[in-house]
């Protein structure tokens, strides 16, 4: 029954993931195993039936590309040579942007409203942290150098 629910909501993704500018062959790869992975993980936590994977996944798609949209407008100035007068134009773009990022989390969750329980919502944020904390663990793990951690000698 859950490889039913996965096989629905990869149909709901994948195209999405086409669209996504790869850095090389691995890269993309990686990138589509990745956001398959998040894609099964979401599914099962939130135990998503046929009817509201269906309609979920493209009102999460659109949240997820809306927010990927944005980050792609952030600047990174050289903050050792930067002027008070630039850094207060950076400060407020910062704000601004804030600001968007909390408009379409509004507007998702207004749209899941429609779609799934608000029990589910609060369990997808929670979700979503626990698979980004674990592909940060993941992430560590694979370090040749391993976890970065405070040595004392």
């Amino acid at each position: 029954m859950k490889l039913k629910y996965l096989v629905i909501a990869l149909t709901f993704i994948i195209p999405v993931l086409g669209f996504a500018q790869p850095q090389g062959p691995l890269a993309k790869e990686a990138r589509q195993r990745i956001e398959a992975q998040r894609i099964g993980f979401i599914t099962q936590k939130l135990d998503l039936s046929p009817d509201e994977a269906t309609k979920f996944w493209p009102v999460y798609n659109e949240y997820k590309d809306a927010l990927k949209d944005m980050k792609d407008d952030m600047e990174r100035p050289d903050l050792m040579t930067i002027t008070d007068d630039e850094a207060n134009t950076i400060i407020d773009r910062h704000v601004i942007q804030e600001q968007k990022r909390l408009d379409l989390q509004k507007k998702l969750i207004a749209d899941l409203r429609k779609v799934i329980s608000p029990r589910k919502i609060i369990l997808l944020q929670a979700s979503e942290r626990e698979f980004n904390r674990g592909l940060l663990k993941r992430a560590n793990g694979m370090n040749p150098q391993g976890p970065q951690r405070d040595q004392k000698n």
